[in-house]
Protein backbone atom coordinates (compact mmCIF):
# COMPACT_ATOMS: atom_id res chain seq x y z
CA UNK A 1 0.00 0.00 0.00
CA UNK A 2 2.97 2.11 0.59
CA UNK A 3 3.93 2.03 -3.07
CA UNK A 4 0.50 2.58 -4.43
CA UNK A 5 -0.49 5.11 -2.24
CA UNK A 6 2.72 7.50 -3.17
CA UNK A 7 2.08 6.48 -6.84
CA UNK A 8 -1.18 8.14 -6.80
CA UNK A 9 0.17 11.30 -4.86
CA UNK A 10 2.40 11.39 -8.09
CA UNK A 11 -0.80 10.59 -10.08
CA UNK A 12 -2.56 13.57 -8.64
CA UNK A 13 0.26 15.82 -9.26
CA UNK A 14 0.28 15.32 -12.77
CA UNK A 15 -3.03 15.84 -13.48
CA UNK A 16 -4.24 12.76 -15.54
CA UNK A 17 -7.70 12.21 -16.89
CA UNK A 18 -8.26 8.67 -15.68
CA UNK A 19 -6.43 5.85 -14.40
CA UNK A 20 -5.87 2.05 -15.85
CA UNK A 21 -4.77 -1.09 -14.05
CA UNK A 22 -2.86 -4.00 -15.82
CA UNK A 23 -3.69 -5.93 -13.33
CA UNK A 24 -1.86 -8.00 -10.17
CA UNK A 25 -3.57 -6.38 -7.86
CA UNK A 26 -3.33 -8.53 -5.40
CA UNK A 27 -1.35 -11.73 -5.02
CA UNK A 28 2.20 -10.74 -3.37
CA UNK A 29 1.66 -7.71 -1.04
CA UNK A 30 0.80 -7.75 2.51
CA UNK A 31 -2.64 -5.78 2.38
CA UNK A 32 -4.46 -7.05 -0.61
CA UNK A 33 -8.11 -5.82 0.94
CA UNK A 34 -7.02 -2.52 1.42
CA UNK A 35 -5.28 -2.70 -2.72
CA UNK A 36 -8.46 -3.62 -3.52
CA UNK A 37 -10.52 -0.76 -1.94
CA UNK A 38 -7.87 1.92 -3.22
CA UNK A 39 -7.94 0.21 -6.62
CA UNK A 40 -11.76 0.05 -7.17
CA UNK A 41 -12.08 3.30 -6.04
CA UNK A 42 -9.50 5.45 -8.16
CA UNK A 43 -9.46 3.76 -10.92
CA UNK A 44 -11.79 4.06 -13.94
CA UNK A 45 -14.78 1.83 -14.46
CA UNK A 46 -13.95 -0.97 -16.39
CA UNK A 47 -10.62 0.18 -16.93
CA UNK A 48 -8.93 -2.73 -14.45
CA UNK A 49 -7.77 -5.91 -15.84
CA UNK A 50 -7.07 -9.30 -13.87
CA UNK A 51 -3.46 -10.52 -13.80
CA UNK A 52 -2.29 -13.78 -13.31
CA UNK A 53 -1.92 -13.24 -9.36
CA UNK A 54 -5.72 -12.08 -9.06
CA UNK A 55 -6.87 -15.17 -11.10
CA UNK A 56 -4.73 -17.56 -9.09
CA UNK A 57 -5.98 -15.77 -5.56
CA UNK A 58 -9.49 -16.50 -6.86
CA UNK A 59 -8.66 -20.02 -8.32
CA UNK A 60 -5.94 -22.48 -8.08
CA UNK A 61 -2.65 -20.94 -8.00
CA UNK A 62 -1.51 -24.03 -10.74
CA UNK A 63 2.38 -23.73 -11.99
CA UNK A 64 3.38 -21.22 -8.98
CA UNK A 65 6.44 -21.58 -6.85
CA UNK A 66 6.44 -22.99 -3.45
CA UNK A 67 6.07 -18.50 -2.14
CA UNK A 68 3.93 -17.14 -4.95
CA UNK A 69 1.58 -20.35 -3.88
CA UNK A 70 1.50 -19.71 -0.62
CA UNK A 71 1.17 -15.89 -1.09
CA UNK A 72 -2.26 -16.69 -3.38
CA UNK A 73 -3.46 -19.15 -0.93
CA UNK A 74 -3.02 -16.70 1.49
CA UNK A 75 -4.72 -14.03 -0.02
CA UNK A 76 -7.39 -15.80 -1.28
CA UNK A 77 -8.47 -16.15 2.74
CA UNK A 78 -7.84 -12.60 3.24
CA UNK A 79 -10.66 -11.43 -0.13
CA UNK A 80 -12.95 -14.75 -0.06
CA UNK A 81 -16.54 -13.76 0.30
CA UNK A 82 -18.31 -15.35 3.07
CA UNK A 83 -22.32 -15.70 3.68
CA UNK A 84 -22.25 -12.31 5.26
CA UNK A 85 -19.43 -10.93 3.56
CA UNK A 86 -22.25 -8.66 1.77
CA UNK A 87 -22.32 -6.31 4.78
CA UNK A 88 -18.54 -5.66 4.85
CA UNK A 89 -18.36 -5.24 1.12
CA UNK A 90 -16.28 -8.05 1.14
CA UNK A 91 -18.62 -10.13 -1.52
CA UNK A 92 -18.94 -6.68 -3.94
CA UNK A 93 -14.42 -6.99 -4.02
CA UNK A 94 -15.00 -10.57 -4.42
CA UNK A 95 -17.38 -10.16 -7.23
CA UNK A 96 -15.62 -7.31 -8.90
CA UNK A 97 -12.43 -9.32 -8.87
CA UNK A 98 -13.64 -12.59 -10.31
CA UNK A 99 -15.28 -10.65 -12.93
CA UNK A 100 -12.42 -8.48 -14.26
CA UNK A 101 -11.77 -8.61 -17.71
CA UNK A 102 -8.17 -10.23 -19.38
CA UNK A 103 -7.80 -7.23 -21.84
CA UNK A 104 -10.08 -4.87 -23.66
CA UNK A 105 -9.10 -2.58 -26.92
CA UNK A 106 -9.75 1.74 -27.17
CA UNK A 107 -9.20 2.22 -30.49
CA UNK A 108 -6.40 0.67 -31.60
CA UNK A 109 -4.44 0.18 -28.20
CA UNK A 110 -4.86 -3.12 -26.74
CA UNK A 111 -4.62 -2.90 -22.35
CA UNK A 112 -3.73 -6.81 -21.55
CA UNK A 113 -1.56 -8.21 -18.52
CA UNK A 114 0.52 -10.31 -20.34
CA UNK A 115 0.74 -10.51 -24.24
CA UNK A 116 -1.75 -10.27 -26.73
CA UNK A 117 -2.35 -14.19 -27.08
CA UNK A 118 -2.06 -14.91 -23.82
CA UNK A 119 -3.45 -12.09 -21.66
CA UNK A 120 -2.61 -13.49 -18.33
CA UNK A 121 0.34 -16.45 -18.45
CA UNK A 122 3.12 -15.27 -21.31
CA UNK A 123 6.31 -13.31 -20.68
CA UNK A 124 7.58 -11.13 -23.35
CA UNK A 125 10.98 -10.94 -22.38
CA UNK A 126 14.19 -8.29 -23.52
CA UNK A 127 16.33 -11.76 -23.92
CA UNK A 128 12.97 -12.90 -26.55
CA UNK A 129 14.23 -9.83 -28.89
CA UNK A 130 17.75 -11.37 -28.79
CA UNK A 131 16.70 -14.97 -29.79
CA UNK A 132 16.94 -16.22 -26.50
CA UNK A 133 14.41 -18.44 -25.51
CA UNK A 134 12.93 -18.38 -21.62
CA UNK A 135 10.81 -21.61 -21.57
CA UNK A 136 11.35 -23.61 -24.81
CA UNK A 137 9.52 -21.26 -26.99
CA UNK A 138 10.79 -20.45 -30.16
CA UNK A 139 11.50 -16.39 -29.54
CA UNK A 140 10.90 -15.21 -33.46
CA UNK A 141 7.73 -17.38 -33.45
CA UNK A 142 6.62 -15.60 -29.82
CA UNK A 143 7.10 -12.47 -31.11
CA UNK A 144 5.64 -12.28 -34.32
CA UNK A 145 2.39 -14.37 -33.53
CA UNK A 146 2.18 -11.68 -30.36
CA UNK A 147 2.80 -8.49 -33.23
CA UNK A 148 0.17 -10.48 -35.22
CA UNK A 149 -2.26 -9.33 -32.41
CA UNK A 150 -1.30 -5.66 -32.47
CA UNK A 151 -3.31 -3.55 -34.30
CA UNK A 152 -0.66 -0.56 -33.34
CA UNK A 153 -0.27 -0.44 -29.69
CA UNK A 154 -0.41 -2.62 -26.78
CA UNK A 155 0.11 -2.09 -23.20
CA UNK A 156 1.20 -4.79 -20.97
CA UNK A 157 3.03 -5.45 -17.58
CA UNK A 158 3.41 -8.81 -16.87
CA UNK A 159 7.28 -8.88 -16.36
CA UNK A 160 7.72 -6.40 -13.84
CA UNK A 161 10.00 -5.00 -16.44
CA UNK A 162 9.02 -1.32 -18.25
CA UNK A 163 10.74 -1.14 -21.62
CA UNK A 164 9.22 -1.17 -25.48
CA UNK A 165 9.46 -3.74 -28.08
CA UNK A 166 9.12 -2.70 -31.75
CA UNK A 167 7.43 -4.54 -34.01
CA UNK A 168 9.13 -3.98 -37.23
CA UNK A 169 12.33 -4.67 -35.60
CA UNK A 170 11.56 -6.78 -32.65
CA UNK A 171 14.48 -4.78 -31.07
CA UNK A 172 14.09 -4.18 -27.15
CA UNK A 173 14.12 -0.58 -26.35
CA UNK A 174 15.25 -0.22 -22.62
CA UNK A 175 14.00 2.99 -20.33
CA UNK A 176 17.78 4.31 -20.22
CA UNK A 177 18.04 4.28 -23.91
CA UNK A 178 14.56 6.07 -23.91
CA UNK A 179 15.03 8.46 -21.47
CA UNK A 180 12.07 7.41 -20.17
CA UNK A 181 9.87 8.48 -23.05
CA UNK A 182 8.67 6.95 -26.20
CA UNK A 183 7.02 8.52 -28.81
CA UNK A 184 4.14 6.76 -30.38
CA UNK A 185 5.02 6.00 -34.14
CA UNK A 186 3.94 3.85 -37.04
CA UNK A 187 5.62 0.65 -35.73
CA UNK A 188 3.65 -1.79 -33.85
CA UNK A 189 5.16 -1.41 -30.20
CA UNK A 190 4.36 -3.74 -27.48
CA UNK A 191 4.92 -1.39 -24.65
CA UNK A 192 5.80 -2.66 -20.62
CA UNK A 193 4.69 -0.10 -17.66
CA UNK A 194 6.24 -1.46 -15.35
CA UNK A 195 4.95 -2.47 -11.93
CA UNK A 196 3.78 -0.21 -8.33
CA UNK A 197 4.77 -2.81 -6.09
CA UNK A 198 7.51 -5.16 -7.24
CA UNK A 199 9.92 -3.52 -10.32
CA UNK A 200 11.85 -5.97 -11.78
CA UNK A 201 14.54 -3.94 -13.88
CA UNK A 202 16.95 -3.58 -10.89
CA UNK A 203 15.23 -0.08 -9.28
CA UNK A 204 13.54 -0.35 -6.61
CA UNK A 205 11.17 2.75 -7.08
CA UNK A 206 7.55 2.37 -8.13
CA UNK A 207 6.86 2.65 -12.13
CA UNK A 208 4.03 3.48 -13.90
CA UNK A 209 2.74 5.21 -16.99
CA UNK A 210 1.24 8.65 -18.35
CA UNK A 211 -0.16 8.08 -21.69
CA UNK A 212 -1.82 11.22 -23.68
CA UNK A 213 -2.30 9.54 -27.08
CA UNK A 214 0.78 10.64 -28.84
CA UNK A 215 3.69 9.54 -26.31
CA UNK A 216 4.16 7.62 -23.12
CA UNK A 217 6.38 9.00 -19.52
CA UNK A 218 7.46 6.32 -17.42
CA UNK A 219 7.81 8.07 -14.17
CA UNK A 220 9.93 6.58 -10.92
CA UNK A 221 8.24 7.19 -7.07
CA UNK A 222 10.25 6.40 -3.81
CA UNK A 223 8.06 4.41 -1.09
CA UNK A 224 9.21 3.25 2.33
CA UNK A 225 10.36 0.27 1.16
CA UNK A 226 11.90 -1.40 4.05
CA UNK A 227 8.01 -0.43 6.12
CA UNK A 228 6.72 -2.73 3.51
CA UNK A 229 9.46 -5.46 3.99
CA UNK A 230 9.15 -5.42 7.46
CA UNK A 231 4.94 -6.53 6.83
CA UNK A 232 6.14 -9.24 4.89
CA UNK A 233 8.41 -10.27 7.18
CA UNK A 234 5.58 -10.02 9.94
CA UNK A 235 3.32 -12.62 8.18
CA UNK A 236 4.24 -16.10 8.92
CA UNK A 237 2.24 -16.85 5.54
CA UNK A 238 4.49 -14.57 3.05
CA UNK A 239 8.06 -15.49 2.46
CA UNK A 240 10.91 -12.87 3.36
CA UNK A 241 12.20 -13.47 0.01
CA UNK A 242 9.15 -11.25 -1.03
CA UNK A 243 10.13 -8.35 0.92
CA UNK A 244 14.25 -9.18 0.20
CA UNK A 245 13.23 -8.86 -3.22
CA UNK A 246 11.51 -5.38 -3.24
CA UNK A 247 14.99 -3.65 -1.97
CA UNK A 248 17.04 -4.58 -5.10
CA UNK A 249 13.36 -4.24 -7.39
CA UNK A 250 14.34 -7.83 -8.39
Amino acid sequence: MAALNNVLKDIEAQKVDAIYCLGDVVGYGPEPVEAMKLVIDVCERGKVICGNHDHASIHEPIGFNAEARNAAIWTNKMIKAGIFSWFSGKGKRWDWLKTLPSSFTEDDVLYTHASPRNNLEEYILEEHTMGRSYLGEDPKQLLEENFALVNHTCFVGHTHRPGVVTGDDHHWHSLQALNYRWTIDERKTIINVGSVGQPRDGDPRSCYVIFDGASVEWRRVRYDVEATKRMIYDNPNLGNHLGDRLLVGR
